[in-house]
């Protein structure tokens, strides 16, 4: 093992330097698996969202369905509640990006509504 000989460096060898898991393996060959682990893991998790995403896309009506026949008029009003919770802050966000302050300020100058 390297780290128990003093002078450790005076025996590297670039081209094959001190693995801790197969440790005969050469710099090209790690650079290779590296890459073939990239791609496959890359390649698998692409296979694995095609699928789900398969699978979900002809549930989503039947669950919509679902919910509009089962649901109460208490929980479709919690919901829309939430969505328009969820709106509102994303469009607080998004005006903080802007640099825009929180709130549009209202017009202040007083009109008739029913002079046009």
């Amino acid at each position: 093992d390297l780290k128990d000989i003093p002078d450790r460096w005076k025996r590297f060898n670039p081209e094959t330097p001190p693995y801790r898991y197969m440790p005969n393996r050469t710099r090209k060959q790690t650079i290779v698996w590296s890459w073939m682990a990239i791609i496959g893991f890359t390649s698998f998790g692409y296979l694995l969202a095609e699928i789900v995403e398969k699978q979900t896309q002809g549930k989503e009506e039947q669950i919509k369905e679902y919910a509009r026949q089962n649901a109460s008029i208490e929980q479709m009003t919690m919901i829309k509640n939430q969505a328009d919770a969820f709106q509102q802050i994303l469009m607080r966000a998004r005006r903080q990006r802007l640099g825009l302050p929180a709130q549009a300020h209202g017009s202040v100058d007083m009109r008739d509504p029913f002079e046009e």
